[in-house]
């Protein structure tokens, strides 16, 4: 029983990891869209949001079977808790790699910016945060999982300059403010995806060590100790 309840673990890690895959093409397909403006490829990606949005249902309800069945406790139950969880944020990054990719109508029928190289920057830090934060998962290396915590940081202070970069170019050029409006959308997903990598490496953290990290957790239980 325990041999064929560890097969279905690494069956639902399996399916998991294929839905990752789905979400690293996703965003990395909406990114090249804006790019280069082209409407197919943001078509591409609302395609692929509808696997994502499968899988999603797909793995949430085999969690609740394995649950309802096995009864697990420790660190299994902590585990497909996770999973559960993991599950719904990778689904919400892919959300928001079709409001990326929608910005595309937007940018086609507006003037040329600036180039704006920060955002392309953030957008790589992201997707580093998003595959470091799967394979901690995959992994369940707590340590990594806190290293990705820790830049978080990194992708606000980013969105904080592009955003800067952006108001400096629509005050030059008030013309082209629909142009840096996309733009602007476009940080602010960037930074939610870095954020849902986040949560998946606290959850990584608390299913390892069964520690909670989540909203300072740690902190506010030291000062309530002294």
């Amino acid at each position: 029983m325990d041999r064929h309840f560890d097969e279905e673990l690494q069956n639902v890690k399996k399916k998991l990891l294929e839905m990752a895959s789905l979400v690293e093409e996703s965003i990395t397909k909406s990114l090249n869209a804006i790019k280069k403006k082209n409407l197919e490829m943001a078509s591409e990606v609302r395609e692929i949001d509808h696997q994502i949005d499968k899988f999603e249902m797909a793995i949430e309800d085999l969690c609740i079977e394995l649950i309802a069945r096995h009864q697990p406790v420790g660190t299994d139950l902590r585990f497909l808790i996770g999973v559960i969880k993991m599950n719904n944020d990778l689904e919400r990054m892919g959300d928001h790699a079709v409001n990326m990719a929608n910005q595309v109508s937007y940018l086609i029928e507006q003037p040329r910016i600036k180039s704006v190289t920060n955002i392309w920057a953030m957008a790589r830090e992201v997707k580093e945060m998003l595959k470091d934060s799967v394979e901690s998962f995959m992994n369940n290396d707590a340590e990594s999982a806190q290293h990705v915590c820790e830049r978080d940081n990194v992708v606000d202070e980013m969105r904080d300059e592009t955003i800067r970069i952006l108001l400096t170019h629509m005050l030059e050029e008030p013309e082209k403010i629909g142009s840096a409006i996309p733009f602007l959308l476009v940080a602010k997903n960037l930074e939610r995806i870095a954020d849902l990598s986040t949560n998946i490496c606290e959850d990584v953290i608390y299913i390892a060590q069964a520690r909670i990290i989540k909203h300072h957790a740690e902190e506010q239980q030291k000062q309530s100790d002294s």
